[in-house]
Order: structure tokens, then sequence, then C-alpha cells
């Protein structure tokens, strides 16, 4: 799902509806509220459901499709990122158990070779 573009085109359909309310409202002089509730401009008791209000109530369900995308696809990236550090921690104590044998071997050599050198050094001494 392309997302910026998903919400591009919401915005410049929400636009286009606050245009229309805008021209609805100067031409008619009745005062619409585009935030907080539906326009009641076109409307009379017992009368259908006016086009605005079709249109509003699409984008607004449109946003709600889009939130509810975008909740999921947070939830399954917190779920790879979650494996992604197990994933790597488990490398890191792999890797640092490694590199600590590898030390501890080479500690070993050393003390070796400083025998050695001090046995060859008391038999030439003595």
């Amino acid at each position: 799902m392309d997302v910026e573009a998903a919400i591009r085109e919401l915005k410049q359909r929400l636009a286009a509806l606050e245009a229309m309310m805008c021209s609805d409202d100067t031409t008619s002089g009745h005062d619409n509220v585009l935030y907080g509730r539906f326009p009641t401009k076109g409307r009379t008791p017992g009368k259908g459901v006016t086009t605005l209000e079709v249109a509003i109530a699409e984008v607004r369900a449109d946003v709600a499709d889009l939130r509810i995308g975008l909740s999921q696809d947070f939830a399954v990236l917190r779920d790879e990122l979650a494996g992604l550090r197990r994933q790597t921690d488990e490398q890191f104590a792999s890797a640092r158990s490694k590199m600590l044998r590898q030390c501890e071997a080479l500690r070993c050599d050393m003390i070796d070779l400083a025998v050695r050198l001090d046995r060859l050094l008391d038999r030439r001494g003595a």
C-alpha cells in the first residue's frame, strides 16, 4: 500500500469538498460548518442525504480504512523489529562467546610460550 499516495489523494478529495462547501456557502448565504458535523444546507426534514454528505462520509470511511491499515502495518513492523532484535542479540552473544574463547586460547598460548622460554633460560643457565 502506498500510504503517501493514499494520503495525498485524501487531501485532494478533502480540499475539493472544502471548495465545494465554500462555493455553496457564498452563493446561498447559508452557514454550513465543515468540521464537527455534517452540513445542513439543501436538507429539509424527511429528505434524503445530500451528495456532499455522501462524499464526506466516503472520505471519513477511507480515512478510517487507512488508519486501520497503518495500525496493522505498524503492528507487523513492531513484530519484525522484535524478531530482528532477538536475532541480533543471539548473533552478538554467539560472536562474543567465540571471541572470548579465542582470547582465552591466545592467553593460554602466551602462558605456554612464557613457560617454555623460562625452561630454555633455566637450561642454559644451569
